[in-house]
C-alpha cells in the first residue's frame, strides 16, 4: 500500500478516473487502462508535422499494477527556476578531452599500420551542418495503409528529398576539395540521414592522411567491415522468464500496440509460428542487396531470410505471439518491420545505415540494433543513431560481446543518444561476461542498461524451432520491447517526445549515483508498476536551479528521480545533477556524475511527509542551455 500524496503544482488539466459526489464518502478508486486521449484534426496535423511537447508542465498520474488510478497535468510554479554561482570542481569520474578518432580500426590498421593500398567501398561521413527536423509520428491505432499514414509517408519523403539535396551539396564540395588535394573519390550513394555517402577510392598513406588534414571530414570506415552479430551461445530459459525479470508483462497487458518496430538485424524467418496467425510482422527488407530503398526486389542476392539464426531470435523476443504457449510470447504485441544487415560473412556497414534510415522513413518509431560495430561514436552507424533520434525514434542497441575488458563497448550501443544494453542471465541475473564495457571513447557509462539473456525463443531451422539466445543480443530484445511499451503507455499519457521514453528507462534501472558502473549502467531494467510518479522536461543553463516540489504523504517509501538529456556527438558535454531535498531542507541523495548524460538519485525505505523538493542543477553546462527529461516516482 502506498500513503497519500499530495501534486505540489499548479494543476491546469485533470483526468480522474472516478467523480465523486458533494457530502459522499469516495469511494475506493478502481484503476483503469490508460487510452491515448482524443484527436482532434489540429492534434493529427501535430504530429504529422513532428509534434514536440511544451516545456515546464508536470505530468503526474498513480497507478496499480499498471493501470491508472488517477493522472493530471501540472505547471512548475514561477518559483521553481532560479540561478547559483557554482564553482566546478572536477569530479571523480570525469576524464581528461581529447580528440575523437577520425579513423576506423580496421582501415588504420591497413593503411598506417600495414602500408597496404585499401580499394573497397568506404563510407565517408562529414562534419554535421544541420539539425534532422523532427519526422511524422502516427496517432495511437493508425497504420501506415490509412489515409494518415499516407499523409505521414507523403511528408517523411518530403523531408528526405529536402535533406538529400543539402546533403548532396555538401558532398560535392568535400569531392572538388579532396580533389584539389589529389584525392580522387568517386560517390557511389548519398545519405540522407547523416552527411555522408559511400564512395570508391584508393587510399594509401599518403592519400589519407590527405583527408584527414581536410575539416569537413569527421570519419571514414569501410562500407563492409564483417562483424557477427551480438550473440553468443548458453543454456536456457523461457521468454515468460525473462518478461517477469523486467516487469513488462503489466504494461503488454494494457493492450499498448500501436506503433512500428524496426529491427535491424541478420533478417527473419517470418514463416514461424511466432510470427503468424496473428501476423506480427510487416515490412521484410533486405538492405544489403535492395538498394537505398532496400526494396529492390529484382535487384541480385536480394533476400530477406535470416542467414544468422539470429534476427529470428531477436524477433521472437520483441513481438512473438503465444501460439507455441505463453512460455514464449514476445514482450510486445506491436508490429515488426525486418532489416537486414548482414551478409553470410558478417556485418555490412552501409547497409546499416540504409536500414536505420528506411526505418526512420516509414515511420518505425523504435529502433532495434543487434550490431556490435567497431567504429567511434563519430562513426557513420553511431552518427545514424543519433540522428534518427533527432527524427522521433527511440534507439535500444547492443553493447556487444568483446568482454570482459573495459571500453569495448561497440556501435551503435556506445552512441550518445542510444540506449546501450548488457546481459544478466535470466535463471540467476549473473553477469554476463562477455558483454561490452564502457566507458564510452568520451567517458560516458555504458550500457546504460542491463535485462536478461539466455532465454529460450524462436529459431530458423523450422516454424517451430526453439533455442537459447544469448550475448547481449539475447538482452536488447527485452530493453527494446520495454523502451516500445514505455512509449506507447507515455502517449496514453499525453507524452509524445521520445526523450522521455529515455528518461523513463533510466528511471527504470535498479541502481542509483554512486552506484553507477562500466559494466552495469544503472543495472537490471525493471519497469514500474504501482505508486505515483511525475515526469516533465525543462531547459537548463549554467548555474541553473529547477526546484521541482513533490508533495509526499504518510506511508510513501523509495523516492526515485532521473534526468537524461540528449548531447550529439559533436557537442562539448553538458554536467547536469540532480539533488533529493528533504521536508527541512536536508539533501538525501543525489546524482552527480562528471561524465554521464543520465543521472538517477535515490532514497530508499519510508519517507518523511510533506514536500519534498527534487532540485536539477546546471553544475557545468558548455553548450549553452540544454533540454533536460525528469522522472520522479514515489512507491514503486
Amino acid at each position: 500500500m502506498f500513503g497519500k500524496t499530495y501534486f505540489g503544482v499548479l494543476v491546469i488539466a485533470v483526468i480522474t478516473i472516478t467523480l465523486v459526489a458533494v457530502g459522499c464518502v469516495p469511494p475506493t478508486p478502481v484503476p483503469v487502462t490508460p487510452t491515448e486521449p482524443p484527436m482532434n484534426d489540429d492534434d493529427v496535423n501535430r504530429l504529422l508535422s513532428g509534434r514536440e511537447d511544451p516545456y515546464n508542465l508536470v505530468y503526474h498520474v498513480e497507478i496499480a499494477d499498471g493501470k491508472d488510478v488517477s493522472f493530471e497535468i501540472g505547471e512548475l510554479p514561477e518559483d521553481a527556476f532560479g540561478d547559483e554561482e557554482i564553482e566546478v570542481e572536477r569530479k571523480e569520474d570525469a576524464v581528461p578531452e581529447r580528440e575523437p578518432d577520425r579513423v576506423h580500426p580496421i582501415l588504420r590498421e591497413l593503411v598506417f599500420g600495414r602500408g597496404e593500398v585499401f580499394t573497397e567501398p568506404v563510407i565517408v561521413v562529414l562534419q554535421e551542418t544541420l539539425t534532422i527536423p523532427r519526422f511524422p509520428s502516427l496517432p495511437v491505432g493508425v497504420s501506415r495503409d490509412s489515409d494518415i499514414g499516407k499523409r505521414a509517408l507523403a511528408i517523411s519523403e518530403d523531408r528526405i528529398e529536402q535533406l538529400l539535396s543539402k546533403r548532396s551539396a555538401d558532398s560535392e564540395r568535400f569531392l572538388q576539395i579532396a580533389g584539389e588535394q589529389g584525392v580522387q573519390i568517386e560517390l557511389m550513394e548519398q545519405y540522407w540521414l547523416i552527411n555522408g555517402f559511400v564512395a570508391k577510392t584508393e587510399l594509401d598513406t599518403d592519400a589519407l592522411e590527405r583527408l584527414l588534414s581536410l575539416e569537413q571530414l569527421s570519419y571514414i570506415q569501410p562500407a563492409f567491415t564483417g562483424e557477427e552479430p551480438p550473440q553468443d551461445g548458453n543454456a536456457n530459459n523461457d521468454v515468460d522468464d525473462g518478461r517477469a525479470r523486467i516487469v513488462s508483462d503489466p504494461y503488454f497487458n494494457l493492450g499498448l500496440t500501436s506503433g512500428y518496430i524496426g529491427l535491424l538485424d541478420s533478417g527473419i524467418r517470418d514463416s514461424h509460428q511466432l510470427f503468424n496467425s496473428p501476423r506480427q510482422v510487416d515490412f521484410l527488407r533486405d538492405c544489403v542487396n535492395g538498394g537505398a530503398n532496400c526494396n529492390n526486389t529484382a535487384a541480385a542476392g536480394y533476400n530477406t531470410t535470416d542467414n544468422w539464426d539470429h534476427g529470428t531470435s531477436s524477433a521472437g523476443i520483441l513481438v512473438g505471439n503465444n501460439r507455441l504457449g505463453n512460455a514464449f510470447r514476445g514482450v510486445t504485441d506491436i508490429t515488426l518491420d525486418s532489416w537486414k544487415i548482414y551478409t553470410a560473412t558478417g556485418l555490412d556497414s552501409a547497409a546499416a545505415v540504409r536500414g536505420i534510415q528506411r526505418a526512420v522513413a516509414v515511420l518505425d518509431r523504435v529502433l532495434v540494433g543487434e550490431i556490435q560495430a567497431i567504429e567511434g561514436e563519430n562513426g557513420a552507424i553511431a552518427v545514424a543513431s543519433d540522428n534518427a533520434y533527432d527524427a522521433g525514434a527511440v534507439n535500444v542497441a547492443a553493447n556487444g560481446n568483446p568482454g570482459p575488458g573495459t571500453g569495448n563497448v561497440r556501435s551503435p550501443g556506445l552512441a550518445h543518444k542510444t540506449i546501450g544494453v548488457g546481459a544478466l542471465d535470466v535463471t540467476d541475473l549473473s553477469q554476463y561476461n562477455n558483454q561490452g564495457r564502457g566507458p564510452a571513447p568520451d567517458g560516458r557509462y555504458k550500457p546504460d542498461l542491463q535485462a536478461p539473456n539466455n532465454s529460450e525463443t524462436s529459431e530458423s531451422g523450422s516454424d517451430t524451432d526453439l533455442g537459447t539466445f544469448g550475448g547481449t543480443s539475447g538482452a536488447t530484445p527485452y530493453a527494446a520491447g520495454a523502451a516500445a511499451l514505455m512509449r506507447n503507455w507515455l502517449r496514453s499519457h499525453s507524452t509524445y517526445d521520445n526523450g522521455a521514453v529515455y528518461a523513463h528507462m533510466i528511471q527504470s534501472g535498479t541502481q542509483a549515483w554512486p552506484g553507477y558502473s562500466n559494466t552495469t549502467g544503472l543495472g537490471l531494467l525493471q519497469m514500474p508498476v504501482n505508486g505515483q510518479a511525475w515526469w516533465g522536461k525543462v531547459n537548463v543553463g549554467n548555474g541553473g536551479i529547477i526546484n521541482i516540489p513533490i508533495g509526499v504523504g504518510p506511508g510513501s517509501s523509495n523516492l526515485r528521480a532521473s534526468l537524461w538529456w540528449p548531447e550529439g556527438q559533436a557537442e562539448q558535454h553538458d554536467d547536469i545533477d540532480v539533488h533529493l531535498i528533504d521536508p527541512g531542507g536536508i539533501e538525501r541523495a543525489k546524482g552527480y556524475s562528471g561524465v554521464s548524460i543520465f543521472e538517477r538519485a535515490q532514497v530508499p525505505g519510508n519517507l518523511a511527509s510533506g514536500q519534498w523538493t527534487v532540485r536539477i542543477r546546471g553544475y557545468n553546462v558548455a553548450s549553452g542551455p540544454q533540454q533536460v527529461f525528469w522522472v520522479v516516482d514515489v512507491g514503486s
